[in-house]
């Protein structure tokens, strides 16, 4: 039987403490992933979506048997002691063995020494040490994440939705990925039959990540290339080369910065410039996703700088769409944000 809950327990953006409340919320948004937690080939997904699941300032995702809290410091409406408890009852849930924290300050470039070490330490904000690397499900593919290497662990769950599109699309096609991170998208595309894949970034230890994440599906590495590079540095040399893909992946950060050569990535900045270089080598009746998960840049955004590039290199866009992000992920304003984009 449903337990009545009070006008007072209702979610909101600044929820009360009490316990019995935080206990109801917690369910409420259980319930609303109860699809997502019985799927039997996925274990990965966002439990608790701060506000939106009326706890402000608390991200809890589930990564298998982790769950990862990220406590945003200037949004927290709980004090830590509250959210620990909150997290303790979650993890008792879902039947996890460990959950590790992330405190995140407004400006992550200002991260103090002691947050660091913190986001490095083996042992867990609650239960017992999980190993440092271990596979995740998600749809049936397996990826390779790091609970305490740092804030990302490897997989950026909103792009979920955005792995299948790309599984779907890639039959036969060559495909492209920019700023691959550790090859989530390459890995969905090699399983979706992609004829072969080209995966960019300037981080070899990322693309090392990434191969492995293909080795963990067992796909051999033979149609797949792997560039450690900044990506304007690899248009240059793939138009050169001749190279052209039927499907082209952007996926950039908010702010990168390249050892060798020196350089910054800032979307801001670097956007209109990403896109429009990389139309020459999209084929005719190529396919593009676009993706970022910069609170000041809207999916209308993306779609309008991808019609401009469109017109500055005389091609014509046959169709457009926005692809939803995943259901646990709604009501957050800094989940990926993308535009699905087929030319001629």
């Amino acid at each position: 039987m449903r337990r009545p809950r009070s006008a007072a327990c209702r979610p909101s953006p600044r929820p009360s403490a009490s316990p019995g409340c935080l206990a109801q919320r917690l369910d409420a948004a259980l319930a609303r992933r109860a699809a997502l937690l019985a799927d039997p080939q996925t274990n990965v997904g966002r439990i608790v979506n701060s506000a939106a699941d009326g706890i402000a300032g608390l991200v809890l995702e589930r990564l298998g048997d982790v769950l990862i809290a990220q406590l945003h410091a200037e949004r927290l409406a709980l004090d830590e002691d509250a959210a620990r408890s909150l997290c303790a009852a979650a993890a008792e849930r879902l039947r996890v063995r460990a959950v590790y924290r992330k405190v995140c300050p407004r400006d992550r470039a200002a991260v103090s020494p002691a947050l660091d070490v913190l986001h490095h330490d083996p042992n867990p904000w609650i239960g017992e040490r999980a190993s440092p690397e271990l596979p995740v499900r998600e749809a049936g593919m397996t990826f390779l994440v790091r609970p305490y290497d740092g804030y990302a662990t490897g997989l950026f769950l909103d792009h979920r939705a955005h792995r299948a599109l790309v599984r779907e699309l890639a039959a036969g096609r060559r495909v492209l990925n920019t700023f691959a991170y550790t090859c989530a998208f390459t890995v969905a595309a090699a399983i979706g039959d992609a004829a072969a894949t080209v995966s960019v970034d300037v981080s070899r230890r990322f693309l090392e990540w990434g191969k492995r994440n293909l080795a963990a599906n067992g796909l051999a590495l033979e149609r797949h290339r792997f560039i450690c590079s900044d990506v304007f540095d690899y248009y240059r040399r793939a138009a050169r080369q001749g190279q052209r893909f039927d499907l082209v992946i952007l996926d950039p950060p908010t702010f990168g910065r390249a050892r060798q050569p020196r350089r910054v990535f800032v979307l801001a900045e670097d956007l209109e410039r990403l896109v429009a270089e990389a139309l020459p080598l999209l084929d005719p009746r190529g396919c593009l996703v676009l993706s970022v998960n910069h609170r000041g840049t809207s999916a209308r955004r993306l779609e309008q700088v991808v019609a401009a590039a469109a017109r500055e290199r005389g091609r014509k866009i046959a169709h457009i769409e926005h692809p939803a992000p995943p259901e646990d992920f709604r009501g957050d304003r800094d989940a990926a944000k993308s535009v699905l984009v087929r030319l001629s």
